[in-house]
C-alpha cells in the first residue's frame, strides 16, 4: 500500500475534526453581551444584549443569551397618550407615570424571560399609591401585565455579564419599572394608582382590609354573594391643608358610585 502523502493527511477525516474549533451556529454566545445605545431600533440575536434607548429616554431592553431564537430587530420607542387613537383607560386616583411604551415585532416571542427597564415620575407617597403595568395587543384593548418581578428572575436576566453596566441616577429605588416578558404586545403603559387590595371572596363570605390604613375593612356576611368574585378595596388619604382644626372638617359619605361598581367613601 502506498503511504499517505502530506495532502492526504491534511484532509482527512481525524484531521479535519481535531483542527475545527469554530463557535456553535458560528455564534460566540460565550463572549460578553453587547452593551450598545439605540434610537428607535436595534438587533438582537443568540449572544442577547443589553441596549439603552439614547436621547436621555432611559429606557433598557435586556434580553439575555439564547433568548432569541432567531436575529431579530426590535423596536422600542416612547408615544405620547395624544397620540394614541385608543390610550389605556385611566380610573379615578390613576394617571400615567411614564409615556406609552411601542414594542416591535408585534407578538415576538423568546425561548425565556427578558426584560424591560422603564424610569418612571409617579409619586407613591410611600405605600399610598402603586405602579402597575398595562400591555395592549392590538392597541385597542388593554389589561393588566400580571406576571410577577422576583429577585430570582432579577437575577437571572442580569447575570454577571450586566452588573459592569453603570446606572442613571434614576435607577435606584422606586424610580425604575422593570417588565418581564417571554411576548412582546405592541404597547406597554406604566400606570401610578392608589393601592388596591385584591381578595377573592365567594358565598362563604370574607373581610378585605387596608394595608394602609387597617382600620378600613369591608365585610361580607355569609350567603351575601352567590359566586366567588374579585373585590378590590383602596383608600385614598385625604390630608386636609395646614393649621386647620380637625373640627372644621365634615364628612361626607356617599353611599355609591355607579361606575364599574364602586364604592366609596370619603371624609
Amino acid at each position: 500500500m502506498v503511504p499517505p502523502t502530506s495532502i492526504d493527511e491534511a484532509i482527512s477525516p481525524q484531521t479535519v475534526y481535531d483542527s475545527y474549533s469554530g463557535p456553535v451556529d458560528n455564534v460566540d454566545i460565550v463572549k460578553y453581551p453587547p452593551h450598545v445605545g439605540f434610537l428607535v431600533s436595534f438587533l438582537v440575536d443568540a449572544r442577547g444584549g443589553a441596549m439603552r434607548g439614547c436621547r436621555h429616554s432611559g429606557v433598557r431592553v435586556i434580553v439575555p443569551p439564547r433568548r432569541a431564537s432567531m436575529p431579530t430587530r426590535v423596536t422600542c420607542r416612547y408615544l405620547r397618550r395624544e397620540k394614541m387613537v385608543h390610550p389605556p383607560p385611566l380610573m379615578e386616583g390613576e394617571s400615567l407615570a411614564s409615556r406609552i411604551l411601542e414594542l416591535g415585532p408585534v407578538g415576538a416571542k423568546f425561548l425565556g424571560p427578558v426584560m424591560i427597564e422603564v424610569p418612571n415620575f409617579g409619586s407613591l407617597r410611600g405605600s399610598e399609591r402603586e405602579i402597575v403595568v398595562l400591555r395592549s395587543e392590538n392597541g385597542e384593548t388593554w389589561r393588566e401585565h400580571t406576571v410577577e418581578v422576583t429577585d430570582e428572575i432579577v437575577k437571572d436576566i442580569l447575570g454577571a455579564n450586566f452588573e459592569k453596566e453603570d446606572r442613571d441616577p434614576w435607577h435606584s429605588g422606586n424610580r425604575l419599572t422593570r417588565i418581564v416578558t417571554t411576548e412582546f404586545p405592541h404597547y406597554f403603559a406604566i400606570v401610578s394608582r392608589v393601592k388596591q387590595e385584591v381578595h377573592a371572596i365567594g358565598p362563604e363570605g370574607g373581610m378585605v382590609s387596608s394595608t394602609v390604613v387597617p382600620q378600613v375593612q369591608a365585610v361580607f356576611p355569609q350567603g351575601a354573594l352567590t359566586k366567588r368574585i374579585k373585590v378590590g378595596l383602596q383608600v385614598n388619604l385625604f390630608k386636609p391643608r395646614r393649621n386647620v382644626a380637625s373640627t372644621c372638617l365634615k364628612k361626607i359619605s356617599v353611599n355609591h358610585v355607579p361606575k364599574k361598581k364602586r364604592f366609596s367613601l370619603m371624609w
